[in-house]
């Protein structure tokens, strides 16, 4: 394994903000670098699959990157992974850590929402950002890409029907899987297994 976590982050703070959050006066000083990466290796390198998320992590960082990787980044990645550190750093947002404990950034025109509220706003960032991921593997996927991704195509992740929801770790059904000794290993598209 590759030590990509050196590199770059895949977006900005400036990117964030503009791409997931309405005030686009919130302070990048929110965002850290280390956010960034926590929201990549928390949700994308599995998506993707470890060399992939290597490979872009590395073609990124050195300005390498290929066309279709590229477009990847352009149309579909620096989304998804936008809305992916907005849900990291909600917390962040209205509370931050300090010496004096934890206390809630409060202007002086607003107002501090219930945790039952502030749930709820996370799950819907949540779910946003899991919108665009399952539109970024999709068009991976599709057949008009065909070719274009062959480390995303030989080494795809063996997670394709597992979710989240609301918290809970859901899988497939186990009527849809042939049983045996080993008959995992014959539905993995992965070659770790």
């Amino acid at each position: 394994m590759a030590n990509v976590n050196q590199y770059i982050p895949l977006v900005t703070a400036g990117e964030v903000i503009s791409n997931s959050f309405t005030n686009a006066n919130t302070d990048t000083a929110l965002i850290s670098n280390n956010t960034i990466l926590l929201s990549e290796l928390a949700h994308l390198k599995s998506a993707l699959g470890q060399k992939f998320y290597e490979e872009i992590k590395t073609q990124h960082n050195d300005g390498t990157l290929t066309v279709a990787n590229q477009t990847l980044m352009d149309d579909f990645l620096t989304r998804c992974l936008c809305w992916f550190v907005r849900f990291e750093v909600i917390n962040e947002v209205q509370s931050n850590s300090s010496s004096a404990g934890i206390v809630h950034n409060i202007d002086e025109f607003a107002t501090i929402i219930d945790p039952a509220e502030l749930n709820v706003y996370k799950q819907d960032t949540y779910r946003k950002a899991e919108i665009y991921l399952k539109d970024m593997i999709d068009y991976m996927t599709d057949s008009d890409q065909s070719g274009l991704y062959p480390t995303f195509d030989t080494n795809k992740p063996c997670n394709d029907n597992v979710y989240k929801n609301h918290g809970i770790i859901m899988y497939d059904s186990i009527y849809t899987r042939h049983r045996g000794y080993d008959s995992w290993k014959n539905f993995c598209p992965c070659d770790d297994c």
